[in-house]
């Protein structure tokens, strides 16, 4: 996959893991979890994206290749700031400041929506995803990554000087169920994939837009 330039992409806040994905090892598995969420796009193009929780922008030179609009939100008070850097890599995201709780565009908007570890975050899983399915069209591709909440990644998280609960009180059996509530799961993938779910690292979900919430198709 292609990163941009690492002198194009500023740490947006204290959490943020920027610098991991150039670091040798493990920028590898951190690397991986951007490559199984855009193998769920395949070779698809898109009218418009919007990538929710975008932070230093790491994702969007891979989606501005595969869509006609590029969109952004992020919580964050560096809009600018990484307006002006993905400038630089030849992109023109359109990014705005705005919670997920209230995403600023009109219904049925998106054919795509991408999210990379924002959901676990969350205090209101329900209230999000009335969100995502609001602006997004019928039939909309809904990309959710996110790590599995296990033994080995409570202890990945305590050793950096977190507490897991408080870091993430989403599970990702918690953001998986929630999610089947308004939309259709499509697929999964994992991290590493030969693991089970419960046992893996970190999951990646292509979940499709159902005609009404909680609606079996």
């Amino acid at each position: 996959m292609r990163l941009p330039k690492r002198e194009n992409l500023i740490v947006t806040n204290e959490e943020d893991p920027l610098n991991f994905y150039y670091y040798p090892v493990i920028g590898w598995v951190y690397r991986k979890r951007l490559i199984n969420t855009l193998g769920l796009l395949g070779n698809k193009n898109y009218e418009k994206i919007l990538e929710i929780g975008f932070g230093s922008g790491i994702l969007f030179s891979e989606l501005n290749a595969r869509a006609r609009e590029l969109h952004g939100i992020e919580i964050h008070d560096k809009i600018a700031a990484v307006t002006e850097k993905m400038n630089a890599e030849g992109l023109k995201p359109i990014l705005k400041q705005a919670s997920l709780y209230r995403i600023p565009y009109e219904d049925n908007f998106f054919d795509c929506i991408v999210s990379v570890s924002t959901f676990e975050h969350l205090d209101d899983l329900d209230k999000a995803y009335g969100e995502l399915r609001r602006v997004a069209k019928p039939g909309a591709d809904i990309i959710l990554s996110f790590p599995v909440r296990n033994r080995i990644t409570d202890g990945f998280y305590s050793l950096f000087g977190y507490k897991p609960r408080e870091l993430h009180p989403n599970s990702h059996n918690d953001i998986i169920v929630s999610a089947i509530k308004y939309f259709e799961l499509r697929k999964l993938k994992k991290f590493p994939s030969f693991l089970p779910v419960d046992a893996s690292l970190y999951l990646s979900c292509l979940f499709i837009k159902k005609s009404s919430p909680n609606e079996d198709e």
